[in-house]
């Protein structure tokens, strides 16, 4: 007979709930919350900096995640984060009723956004430290179900259950989204209590000695990330393959509900919600299943590029979606959910090839979760400016006109898919060393000297090029977001910040070319280096920000002034 407690701490019982519990911060913050003020008369424009910019939270894990485990366990972290976030949620609730709600929403979401980042940190922690290899593989489809459920909770059922409580108890706007936040806190609460009794601690074997110590293990991998040959190509495979779908992930829902006089579809939140959510999900996980079976018959560098096909071409049904709209036909409600379910399907479908690009290309080596990780955080900060830009652009454009630009904004992203390079290709790349250790054609071991030496100059150029990028989508996002909206007097504070990322951006630019031009010339002394093309790709890149920045400085000009 199996002890009671060795019978509830079996992973059934806590697998599901921990991603449950995952999964509805993140679509809380990322879905919910731009649903709601939509229905709350905030402008799209407004909402889409404003929840763009939150999306870096995610972005940045690495850069926290390996201090976490100085200081206490990773339960202890989960169970803390899960507390903050019911916490929070009921903050935001009780912030509706403000005048300057938007502000103060914006503000504990921000927090928020950072719990749940964390929770997810090490929530991934105890599922990969607490079960042995077959056991995660067997509960991975668990895993991803229980994920996708918060999300159809989240961004579905919590807000169509309660817009038709509102219509029997006749509540306002106002305190139906009030009732819909205080039940995310409800749930995150009861996962919080259910979780002490339930949830395993993880390991913790492998705890950091100190803070120098992280800093230093974090350095040289982020260092080595830079050593792989191709880097740039495959750099540009991950920016571009979610171009298109980054302006639409957010505008979509935002038009559907959008009435039918600003050329929108008029639907409800709790209609939108039941598509997005229910529709959506469902579509997006079948359409994933047979990506992945087409991927595994077909191969990831034949089905590459016809997965970006399927990524980017059912955008088309936003288009005639926005036609109907700008004509002011309407719709019924199933053609919607159909056309809408079809492009979900298609991102399901595309989206597979980009994950398992960064799993067998990108992140293999000695550091291939650590890799995977900064592999991922970049895909997803792509995603912060073209979010962001979404809303503004819808609204000057008119979203007849904005979904034919999601259109060609799709096209480098096919091309990318098309183009992209397979370094990794060679039968016997990616051996492993006692099944930890992975050892690829970039690995010191299998490099001549002079190899190394262009390999590691070669870095240094990416490295910089790489921090005048995440400046842009960092920094000068942040602030151009800041000017959004503005009218009165001139704003400086945004100016200065755009000045003195110039200024540092004219330094990295220069510590680029430097490299660059050290890289030729160290590897006049090993032909045929395949480092040097990283020192070339570093150059390119950063002219390609020269330009980008210039045209930044004039948008921000206009804006400010």
């Amino acid at each position: 007979m199996i002890p009671a407690r060795k019978f509830f701490h079996h992973p059934l019982f806590w697998v599901p709930s921990l991603y449950l519990a995952m999964g509805i911060p993140f679509n809380v913050i990322n879905g919910t919350a731009s649903t709601m003020f939509k229905s709350l008369g905030i402008s799209d424009a407004q909402n889409t900096v404003a929840l763009g910019n939150i999306i870096l939270m995610w972005s940045l894990k690495p850069f926290w995640a390996a201090f976490l485990d100085m200081y206490r366990t990773k339960r202890f972290f989960v169970l803390s984060m899960e507390l903050v976030s019911a916490l929070l949620f009921v903050g935001v609730a009780m912030s509706l009723p403000l005048d300057n709600y938007f502000k103060v929403c914006i503000s504990l979401l921000w927090v928020a956004s950072f719990a749940s980042a964390t929770q997810d940190i090490c929530g991934d922690g105890i599922y990969l430290t607490s079960l042995s290899k077959p056991k995660q593989a067997s509960l991975a489809g668990v895993q991803g179900m229980a994920w996708n459920l918060g999300k159809v909770l989240a961004t579905g059922l919590f807000i169509s259950s309660m817009e038709d409580l509102s219509k029997v108890y006749n509540w306002s706007v106002q305190t139906m989204w009030m009732n819909v936040w205080f039940t995310c806190a409800g749930v995150m609460a009861f996962f919080f209590i259910y979780h002490i009794f339930i949830l395993p601690t993880g390991s913790t074997s492998d705890r950091p000695e100190s803070t120098k110590k992280v800093v230093a293990e974090f350095l040289l991998t982020a260092e080595t990330f830079f050593h792989k040959r191709a880097f740039w190509g495959m750099i540009a495979f991950v920016f571009l393959y979610r171009m298109g779908e980054g302006l639409i992930l957010s505008e979509g829902k935002l038009f559907l509900q959008s009435s039918i006089e600003s050329g929108g579809l008029g639907l409800s939140a709790g209609q939108v919600a039941h598509i997005d959510a229910v529709f959506g999900t469902v579509a997006s996980i079948v359409g994933g299943i047979l990506g992945g079976l087409f991927l595994g018959k077909l191969g990831l560098k034949k089905s590459l590029w016809i997965l970006g096909l399927c990524l980017n071409v059912p955008h088309f049904t936003f288009v005639y979606l926005s036609q109907q709209g700008a004509w002011h036909h309407g719709l019924d409600f199933a053609t919607i959910a159909t056309l809408v379910s079809i492009e979900k399907f298609g991102y399901g479908f595309g989206f597979i090839g980009n994950m398992v690009y960064m799993m067998q290309q990108f992140a293999p080596g000695r550091f291939t979760m650590t890799h995977y990780a900064f592999a991922t955080s970049l895909m997803n900060l792509v995603l912060v400016p073209t979010t962001m830009i979404s809303g503004p652009l819808a609204e000057w454009l008119g979203f007849s006109t904005f979904f034919f630009v999601v259109m060609f904004a799709s096209v480098p992203s096919v091309w990318a898919a098309w183009k992209a390079p397979f370094p990794l290709e060679e039968k016997d790349d990616g051996a492993a060393d006692d099944g930890h250790i992975v050892i690829t054609p970039d690995d010191p071991t299998r490099l001549s000297d002079g190899e190394k030496v262009v390999q590691k100059i070669a870095g240094v150029a990416s490295i910089y090029a790489m921090l005048h990028i995440l400046t842009i989508l960092i920094v000068d996002a942040w602030a151009l977001g800041r000017m959004q909206g503005h009218s009165e007097g001139v704003a400086w504070f945004p100016l200065m910040v755009l000045g003195a990322s110039a200024a540092l951006k004219l330094f990295l630019s220069f510590n680029t070319f430097r490299h660059a031009t050290r890289a030729a010339l160290a590897s006049a002394a090993a032909p045929g280096n395949a480092y040097l093309a990283n020192a070339g790709g570093a150059k390119k890149a950063t002219w390609i920000c020269i330009a980008i920045d210039v045209l930044l400085l004039a948008v921000a000009l206009k804006l400010g002034t």
